[in-house]
């Protein structure tokens, strides 16, 4: 039997209309999310996640924002700007003190492969006594880093370097190699070149006991608990994308390289070989970490008896937890 349909005019257009509609419902149930990010690699899970498609399986469309330090990136989830973003331990701390609705929910490595380099005509660490340096922004991750590379070589950061604030760590590699700066603390992707040439490595901050809890996930807490279902599914697309920089390096390859714009293959590859190994299955911000960054606050800046010691104050690893236990 042969079945014909007669539709009028009005009739095909509503149809149209509809299947339309239906067509790109899925496309229009994705909740933008915006992310920001520096060009740290540390924030490789977001960049994989976003590639895999991690984040749409859940239902977001995950937009990462490269945002020139984490100051500026904790002011944008605290101005709720930001839904989530990849934030130094420090910045979010700091903020915390001052009153800040900010929180901490999961530290994908316990510290960056960091390399304090010298000009080749520095020879000791006391040489650098009076000399400049560089970080991106002044209470970024950079400038801990830079501190505690300074204190294990002996010197005081805040006595015996000037501090520049230069923005990006493209920035601060260009000045250390044009000697505008005599030193700075750089991340492998940055250091990379100078170690390839031989330079001085006053201290490889990846062979010290420091744990510094870099690039963590960070929210608004309000938010964190007005939209807990999405928080727990944001944060399983994102244990998943680390899951996957471990089986699949060439896939992370091809995520860095078009994230970062990186095109030297050599530096990419060798990249995500050192941060593959840092990347914890359960990335959890611990103790010892925050710990590390109110001591370091402290040194600078009167920090209050409630917050010394109580870690949980600053991170909620509730989300985290349920996003483990149901993969």
């Amino acid at each position: 039997m042969r079945l014909e349909l007669s539709l009028c005019p009005r009739s095909v257009s509503v149809l149209f209309v509809l299947l339309l509609l239906y067509s790109s419902a899925p496309a229009q149930e994705l909740r933008r999310i915006h992310y920001g990010t520096t060009a740290s690699t540390a924030h490789l899970p977001i960049w994989v996640g976003k590639d895999a498609g991690y984040f749409a399986k859940y239902g977001m469309n995950v937009e990462p924002v490269h945002i020139r330090g984490g100051a500026l990136i904790t002011m944008g989830i605290i101005s709720g700007q930001l839904q989530f973003s990849g934030a130094g331990a420090e910045s979010i701390v700091a903020a915390r003190i001052e009153g800040g609705d900010v929180v901490l929910l999961a530290c994908p490595v316990d510290s960056d492969p960091v390399y304090f380099i010298t000009r080749p005509e520095i020879k000791s660490a006391a040489a650098l006594k009076g000399k400049a340096t560089a970080v991106t922004r002044l209470g970024s991750t950079t400038h801990f880093y830079l501190r505690a590379a300074a204190r294990h070589a002996g010197l005081d950061p805040e006595k015996d370097l000037t501090i520049l604030q230069l923005g990006t760590g493209t920035e601060t590699a260009t000045a250390l190699d044009n000697g505008r700066i005599a030193a700075a603390a750089l991340t492998h992707r940055y250091a990379l070149p100078f170690l390839q040439r031989g330079w001085p490595v006053l201290v490889d901050l990846s062979t010290i006991d420091l744990v510094y809890p870099s690039s963590c996930v960070a929210s608004n807490r309000a938010f964190v608990k007005a939209e807990s279902k999405l928080v727990e599914n944001f944060l399983r697309a994102y244990v998943a994308a680390i899951q996957l920089i471990h089986k699949d390096p060439p896939f992370a390859e091809k995520s860095l390289t078009k994230w970062v714009r990186e095109r030297d293959p050599v530096l990419v590859k060798s990249t995500v070989e050192a941060y593959g190994k840092l990347f914890k299955p359960a990335p959890y911000a611990l103790d010892k970490g925050i710990e590390n960054v109110i001591k370091d606050l402290m040194n600078r800046r009167p920090v209050p008896k409630e917050f010394i010691g109580r870690p949980d104050l600053f991170r909620d690893h509730g989300p985290l937890e349920r996003a483990l236990s149901r993969p």
